[in-house]
C-alpha cells in the first residue's frame, strides 16, 4: 500500500514543477518577441520607402521666348551680385567769393599835338629862343650851331600864353656829336617835354625827328634835365608840356 501512494505523489510533484517551467518559458519568447519587434522597428525606420508611395520632387518652370533657344533644364541659379560699395563723396568747400577788384583809374593819355600848327607856328616865328650855341673849328673849316627854341602857344591863346612854363636860364644846351659833324648831319628835332607841378622834367617824347637818331638821342639826353617855372591855375602849380625845337646846322667856311 505505501508503494502505491509514493507512486501517486511522484507525479503529483512534477506536475507542480511543470507550470513553473512553462510560465519561465512564456515570459522568454514574450522578451524575445519584444526584443525582435524593437529591432524591426529601427531596421524599418533605415528602409526606404516603399516604391508604391508617391515621392514628392520640385518642379522648376522657366519662360522661354521667341528668340530664345528652347530648353527643358532649368537655368543655373547664380548667386546675386554684391552691391558695389559707393564711397562717399568727398565734400567740396565752396571757394571764397572774389572780391571784386577796383577799377584802375585809367590813365588819360595826353593828346598829340598838331604837327601842322606847330609847323605854322616855327614858319611864323612864333618861337622863343632859349638856347644857341655855335662852335668853330679852323682846322676843320667848319662851325656847328645848336639852337634850342620854345614853341609859343598861337595868338589866340593869349590866356594860356601868359600863364606858360618859364625855361631855367642854367638849362643845358643838347650837344652836336662829332659823328654826326663828321658825317654831315643836320635836321631839326622837335621834342616835348611833360612838366610836373614842380618844374622838373618828366618825360620827353620826340614829335618830329631831325632824321638822325644820334641827334634826336643828343636832344632828348639833354631836355630831360631841363627845369621849368611850373604854370599854374590861380595859384595851384599844375602839370603841363611844353614843346622845344632844337635845330642843329654846319657851316663850312670857304
Amino acid at each position: 500500500m505505501l508503494k502505491k501512494i509514493r507512486a501517486i505523489q511522484r507525479p503529483a510533484a512534477f506536475s507542480e514543477k511543470q507550470p513553473i517551467s512553462l510560465f519561465i518559458l512564456i515570459s522568454l519568447l514574450v522578451v524575445l518577441v519584444h526584443i525582435m519587434a524593437i529591432k524591426w522597428l529601427e531596421t524599418a525606420q533605415d528602409m526606404p520607402a516603399d516604391s508604391d508611395q508617391p515621392i514628392p520632387f520640385k518642379l522648376e518652370v522657366s519662360l522661354v521666348t521667341k528668340n530664345s533657344p528652347k530648353s527643358i533644364a532649368a537655368p543655373p541659379t547664380t548667386k546675386p551680385a554684391p552691391k558695389p560699395v559707393t564711397k562717399p563723396e568727398p565734400k567740396i568747400k565752396p571757394k571764397p567769393e572774389q572780391k571784386p577788384e577796383a577799377k584802375k583809374a585809367t590813365l588819360i593819355k595826353e593828346k598829340s599835338p598838331d604837327m601842322g600848327e606847330i609847323a605854322q607856328l616855327i614858319k611864323a616865328n612864333s618861337v622863343k629862343e632859349v638856347i644857341k650855341t655855335v662852335n668853330y673849328k679852323p682846322g676843320q673849316q667848319t662851325a656847328q650851331s645848336v639852337s634850342a627854341a620854345m614853341v609859343m602857344p598861337s595868338s589866340a591863346q593869349a590866356s594860356a600864353k601868359d600863364n606858360f612854363p618859364i625855361s631855367d636860364i642854367h638849362n643845358p644846351s643838347p650837344e652836336y656829336p662829332e659823328m654826326a659833324i663828321f658825317l654831315g648831319y643836320q635836321g631839326n628835332a622837335v621834342i616835348r617835354i611833360k612838366v610836373s607841378s614842380k618844374g622838373t622834367s618828366e618825360g620827353v617824347e620826340v614829335l618830329s625827328s631831325s632824321g638822325h637818331k644820334t641827334l634826336d638821342e643828343s636832344a632828348t639826353k639833354a631836355l630831360k634835365k631841363w627845369r621849368f617855372t611850373p604854370s599854374k591855375q590861380g595859384n595851384t602849380a599844375v602839370v603841363s608840356s611844353v614843346v622845344i625845337t632844337v635845330s642843329y646846322v654846319l657851316y663850312y667856311q670857304q
